[in-house]
């Protein structure tokens, strides 16, 4: 079983910066200690009332972080890829990589926010979607090509690189090399530096529930991670992927390169779990199902195609509903590890990325969550455990 994390960043509540940074340090020292593989750094931007005020740039949040401890990897979940220049990103990441000694999970979407996503660029406005996704995939062409062809160059609906007209003339670099240049000294190739630590470059990992989406990772050798859904919609997603062609011929099985992400809190008892979380647990899911006005994260959208919401469902707190369909695992350890080995042992979840974005929330109580979590879930999943 991989556990991975994201730390809390005080959501909810905009507070001085380095204090935010300091927390997200601790709890990544703690990670580290108790064997999590991975921290994932979110991104958004001009959360003027603190949702949500996560990192603006992940890249460099990672850094930080890495240069803070010295085994943990750290990855992105996601970098925004539509709000970014593509070949900053793949220099970006490729110094990362370097830096980090190959510690790197390069993950990415298309993102949600359509807000944000306009102030950046307006070719990536999430109001046409199928824009936006265009925008993201030659995106991520652009990075791969660029980490892994030399030279490299690309030409698609939103980039173009070299940029066509430019010619040389530096007498010190003649005579030109031809593998960049034309016979009349125009720019046709490109390389970045430095090239990725790891080889061919660092992990691939998407962010998304779409089973169109996990089978298109398949086919090209990266992998996924999806927010947490009822099991047949995993299913669903992890079937896509098991069952696709990859690129290098290789056979999955259900839950081989795909992780869900789930917020988990343990307490030492279950009503100091549902004291401690209810009311926050209540605000982020509110909040959420907000930011989605077609109503694509609204209570029906977290079941199975074929459940419909019960008037309780759709009338109560979210909290309950959410516990109901054991879509969060708020408890004690034992509940908490209950929950995991059911998905382990039903349709092979190994990989769980642990988030606890709760608004308004006791950081201390963050850290001993944390701490019940590693000592006593994690050892149960552990080859050494019982």
């Amino acid at each position: 079983m991989r556990f991975d994390f994201v730390p809390f960043f005080n959501p909810g509540e905009n507070i001085p910066w380095n204090r935010v940074v300091k927390m997200m340090r601790e709890q990544t020292n703690l990670a580290e200690q108790a064997d999590f593989t991975t921290v994932w750094l979110t991104e958004h931007h001009f959360a003027h009332n603190g949702y949500l005020n996560a990192p603006p740039n992940p890249i460099m949040m990672s850094l930080d972080l890495a240069s803070h401890s010295k085994r943990i990897r750290v990855g992105q979940a996601p970098i925004v890829l539509p709000d970014w220049h593509p070949l900053r990103v793949a220099e970006d990441i490729a110094l990362l990589d370097n830096m980090t000694e190959g510690r790197v999970d390069f993950g990415v979407a298309k993102g949600i926010n359509e807000r944000v996503t306009i102030q950046f660029n307006k070719e990536a406005d999430r109001r046409d979607n199928e824009k936006s996704y265009r925008l993201f995939m030659e995106s991520l062409e652009v990075i791969l090509k660029a980490w892994t062809q030399d030279p490299f160059s690309h030409k698609g609906e939103f980039y173009e690189f070299p940029v066509p007209g430019w010619k040389e003339s530096n007498r010190f670099l003649m005579p030109l090399e031809k593998e960049y240049h034309s016979k009349e000294g125009e720019y046709t190739g490109m390389y970045i530096h430095p090239r990725p630590y790891q080889n061919p470059h660092p992990p691939v990992w998407l962010m998304s529930n779409s089973p169109h989406t996990y089978k298109l990772a398949a086919e090209r050798g990266f992998k996924v991670i999806g927010m947490s859904s009822p099991p047949g919609k995993l299913v669903s997603c992890w079937d896509a992927y098991a069952n696709a062609e990859s690129h290098d011929g290789a056979k999955y099985q259900r839950g081989d390169g795909v992780g869900v992400c789930t917020v988990i809190y343990v307490a030492e008892t279950m009503e100091q779990a549902d004291k401690d979380a209810r009311a926050a647990i209540n605000g982020y899911y509110e909040y959420l199902s907000g930011s989605r006005p077609e109503g694509s994260w609204t209570r029906k959208a977290y079941l199975d195609e074929d459940a419909n919401p019960t008037d309780e469902d759709l009338n109560g707190e979210w909290f309950d509903f959410l516990m109901k369909y054991e879509l969060i695992w708020v408890g004690d350890a034992d509940y908490v590890a209950e929950k995991i080995d059911k998905l382990n042992k039903s349709i092979g979840l190994n990989h769980i990325m642990l988030l606890q974005q709760f608004p308004g929330f006791d950081y201390q109580k963050i850290l001993k969550s944390m701490a019940l979590f590693s000592e006593r879930v994690m050892p149960r999943f552990n080859p050494d455990g019982v």
